[in-house]
């Protein structure tokens, strides 16, 4: 599952901030320009180069994830959930997670349902593309959204804190946990150095104050695209359109036999659905097999996706399902309709992904 260059950033980040990223063949886009930068806190802020943001075209779509780039039947989310465990979990069929144990760096609380968790992508992929990534392919903005080749760039929070942050930098956001600020402000630095991208004056201010306060740490990154320049990449191979959504709204699962829905919106996507459709799926649940789940197309057609059953006394569900969707057009609304099909207890579903 390719974890262990996380699992040793993870180790050292605590002590030094200052671990080498080794850059893998896990769906990263590896240009022949990638370089090695080593420079103290202070300098990797400062060299930062400053550039207008822009948001205009952005959609969270055009950044494919979550993928299973090594085919081992994890995907990036789940990659990252079992390198950062401090208990490690069982993995067991479509990648569910049982019995592990995890801790939220940033408000210091500890978990054991990865429900409770997001990946977070540190620097957040609506200011990635202000940054500098809508001057990208598809391809490279995949990579980004997908990137195990340096632990500092995704990471496993406590969700409610990872939706208070939204798509906001450090001039306008910061952890709970004021310990770990230097920690963060680091973290945020060698992302965008590894990527390329640029910052507003407003976060290069802010991360330059803060640094102020901290140790002034030698760190290490390994770039992926432009070295902290924030230009226009060199293309690399085009992948397929991106026809992907998220919907991380709670919707509560009622004790009373009542269908719920959630949806969500793929637009831009001039295609068939694929016949290797996939529905990750995330419901927090005393009993998983009191829950009964099925997707709805465009058009109305239904697939069953999990049925009832009373012998899986397990807890929620985490699971990506596998569909042929190919009949049907990938553009629209498709919904997720849930019910609980037995009484005593209640839950909700936390979030989804679908990727037609």
């Amino acid at each position: 599952m390719s974890t262990p260059h996380r699992t040793a950033w993870l180790m050292a980040a605590t002590l030094a901030l200052a671990a080498t990223a080794t850059v893998v063949g896990l769906g990263v886009a590896q240009p022949a320009q990638a370089a090695t930068i080593t420079k103290p806190l202070r300098t990797l802020i400062a060299d930062l180069p400053v550039a207008t943001e822009v948001r205009t075209g952005y959609n969270r779509d055009l950044f494919p994830h979550w993928i299973d780039a090594d085919g081992d039947g994890c995907n990036t989310r789940y990659e990252v959930l079992i390198a950062e465990a401090v208990t490690a979990p069982t993995v067991g069929s479509g990648c569910s997670l049982t019995g592990g144990r995890w801790f939220s760096y940033y408000d210091g609380v500890y978990w054991t349902l990865p429900a409770d968790l997001d990946v977070d992508h540190f620097v957040p992929l609506a200011e990635a593309w202000d940054s500098g990534a809508r001057n990208w392919t598809t391809a490279q903005r995949q990579s980004y959204a997908n990137d195990l080749g340096d632990a500092r760039t995704l990471a496993a929070v406590t969700d409610n804190v990872n939706q208070s942050k939204g798509d906001k930098d450090p001039a306008e956001w910061m952890p709970p946990l004021t310990s770990v600020y230097c920690r963060y402000i680091a973290e945020w630095a060698a992302a965008k150095t590894r990527w390329g991208l640029t910052v507003d004056t407003a976060e290069k201010s802010s991360l330059t104050s803060r640094a102020a306060a901290c140790t002034n740490v030698t760190i290490t990154v390994v770039t992926v695209l432009g070295g902290g320049g924030g230009s226009t990449p060199t293309p690399t191979a085009s992948a397929p359109a991106a026809c992907t959504g998220t919907n991380g709204t709670n919707v509560t699962i009622p004790d009373t036999g009542a269908t719920v829905s959630s949806t969500i919106t793929i637009s831009g996507c001039s295609r068939p659905a694929s016949a290797t459709a996939t529905i990750e799926v995330h419901v927090v649940h005393a009993y998983r097999g009191d829950v009964v789940i099925s997707l709805v197309a465009p058009d109305g057609t239904a697939y069953s996706l999990k049925a009832y059953d009373s012998a899986d006394s397990a807890a929620n569900v985490d699971t990506t399902y596998t569909r042929n969707l190919s009949s049907e057009t990938a553009a629209g609304a498709w919904s997720l309709r849930i019910y609980d099909a037995y009484t005593g207890d209640t839950g909700y579903l936390d979030t989804w992904t679908l990727r037609v």
